[in-house]
């Protein structure tokens, strides 16, 4: 075979696979990882906030895809509204995640094996994406991004 071929196969698998790599996103953490995280969370004392909040994935009906404010009052979800409308979302805002709820999420998937990824806010450590491996109704990303007050 010709020198010169198998150097560039050589080059473009080495070029393919970082390439992948760099693609892949957000990383599974290990179980110390996600802890200092949630302490440097937990750290900020923040109970009530709001933040927009996306699922995608696990044939959720009427909200997956949609991005949604939620606002959060003592550690409660209480207000639940579409970002493109305005308009509320059907049903009680409870049973939409608080940011401690995203890390238990987090936690209990990285324990079943099925935590794929996760990213970190590198200011305020709560998590921007958690991705969920299994089967179709079980895979998918939630999504929380634009924490702020809530007045």
């Amino acid at each position: 075979m010709d020198r010169t071929f198998l150097r560039f196969a050589a080059v473009s698998l080495l070029a393919a696979s970082t390439a992948a790599c760099e693609a892949a996103g957000p990383t599974s953490p290990t179980l110390a990882e996600l802890f200092t995280e949630r302490a440097a969370w937990a750290a900020q004392n923040l109970t009530s906030y709001s933040y927009d909040y996306e699922s995608t994935g696990f044939f959720i009906c009427c909200t997956q895809g949609q991005e949604i404010t939620l606002v959060v009052r003592n550690d409660t979800v209480v207000s639940a509204v579409f970002v493109a409308t305005g308009q509320p979302v059907p049903g009680s805002p409870s049973g939409f995640p608080t940011i401690d709820a995203l890390f238990g999420a987090a936690e209990r998937a990285l324990r079943n094996g099925v935590l794929s990824g996760i990213t970190f806010d590198p200011r305020l450590h709560y998590p921007l994406r958690i991705d969920f491996a299994g089967p179709p109704d079980a895979s998918g990303s939630v999504f929380a991004a634009r924490l702020g007050n809530s007045q």
